[in-house]
């Protein structure tokens, strides 16, 4: 009994152990990248999205079909124009000291001179070194990066998802251009609404759907109200088409019944009831006693079938 206990508490204790062991299904991130370079990257690419014009959306429009990336900033353009929408204009993005960094990122492009270009850049490194963000890298691989932009009327957070660009490794051979090692993989703008919005939008829609629900037992309630005038009105139908059927039965026996009266015997004859009969045999048989020399006095007491 003594061995049992012990066999036992080896067992728990190596069952934390073995778990330590095994694998957590996490892969890891199979790119170099900066967090300068990324944030760079990913202001970069927010400034276009957030300034795109008709022109190249209509382009990735046409190419969504069929161009993968496309597509993701097609859908990144919805997203920003949902944010614009709930959230106003846009202002800038929100420092780590809780304070508005306004950047232009177009003046290291735009720059004309050696000096306008250190100028710009040392704007954009103080810019990198202040703004707000979390980097994550999550258990696929990828890597998420995350802003906090201000708005008019409430901030909203930036999600830039990047996983591994393949064309990386031989873009340079093909355009003599080096690429970025990682791409856009999806792009997400949430709103930052208080505690008492998220509460008044969950309080509508639990208006919404309780209203929704009264709706329909309503509407059912009123079709099962109007089932007994239903029966009602399909057992006049019925009554109406069974008086029809016995209309049309006792004149097709009417009509049967003229006909039987106007039937004619083979002989042309049409046929007589027995008082008649009596009153035709008796004139023959009155006829034939006179042309015989008979007296006319007949007088018929009874008449009997004859047996054949």
């Amino acid at each position: 009994m003594k061995m049992k206990k012990i066999a036992l508490l080896f067992s728990m204790l190596a069952v934390p152990f073995a778990l330590t062991a095994c694998s957590s299904g996490t892969t890891e991130v199979s790119f170099d990248y900066t967090e300068t370079d990324i944030i760079y990257n990913t202001v970069y690419q927010a400034n276009q999205i957030d300034n795109i014009d008709e022109a190249y959306r209509a382009y990735l429009e046409d190419q969504s079909e069929d161009n993968s990336m496309a597509e993701v900033l097609l859908t990144g353009v919805s997203n920003f124009d949902s944010a614009r929408e709930d959230c106003g204009d846009f202002v800038g993005y929100r420092a780590q000291d809780d304070s508005v960094l306004n950047i232009d990122i177009s003046k290291l492009s735009n720059a004309q001179t050696e000096e306008e270009f250190y100028a710009a850049q040392d704007e954009m490194n103080s810019f990198l070194s202040n703004v707000w963000y979390v980097i994550e890298e999550d258990n696929s691989g990828d890597v998420i990066v995350n802003l906090k932009a201000v708005y008019k009327d409430r901030d909203a957070t930036y999600s830039f998802v990047y996983e591994e660009n393949p064309e990386a490794a031989y873009a340079y051979e093909l355009t003599g251009q080096s690429a970025n090692p990682y791409k856009i993989k999806e792009i997400t703008v949430t709103p930052d609404y208080s505690m008492k919005e998220i509460m008044g939008k969950a309080a509508a829609n639990t208006l919404m759907g309780m209203g929704t629900v009264f709706i329909v037992l309503i509407f059912i309630s009123i079709i099962i109200g109007q089932f007994e005038k239903v029966g009602k009105l399909a057992n006049k139908i019925s009554n109406s088409w069974a008086n029809k059927g016995i209309d049309d039965e006792a004149t097709s026996s009417e009509s049967i019944s003229k006909s039987a009266d106007n039937v004619v015997s083979p002989q042309g004859v049409s046929p007589m009831d027995d008082g008649e009969l009596v009153a035709v045999i008796t004139a023959a048989v009155v006829a034939a006693n006179v042309a015989g020399g008979g007296s006319d006095n007949l007088i018929v007491r009874s008449i009997r079938r004859a047996g054949r």
